[in-house]
């Protein structure tokens, strides 16, 4: 019976206890998992969980990274590539 009582006990503590906070917003700068072709569009970089950008890759020599609006992914192509 004693330990009907403690069980008891602890399942009303945890039944009570506050659940964990949502974890904050990420800071400005980027929205995490997006991509984005580095500023001389020689490769690419990716949003982290933090909210901040993070080195992804290079493109190949005589290519560019283009970005499509459309799917949100960069893409190495030769330098004059037109994205639709």
């Amino acid at each position: 019976m004693k330990f009907t009582a403690v069980a008891f006990a602890a399942l009303a503590t945890l039944a009570t206890a506050s659940p964990h906070p949502p974890p904050p917003p990420p800071p400005h700068g980027c929205k995490p998992a997006t991509y984005s072709c580095l500023p001389h569009d020689n490769g690419w970089q990716v949003c982290s969980t933090a909210g901040q950008w993070v080195f992804a890759g290079n493109c190949p020599p005589k290519t560019i990274c283009k970005f499509d609006k459309e799917n949100g992914s960069p893409y190495c192509v030769p330098p004059g590539f037109t994205i639709p």
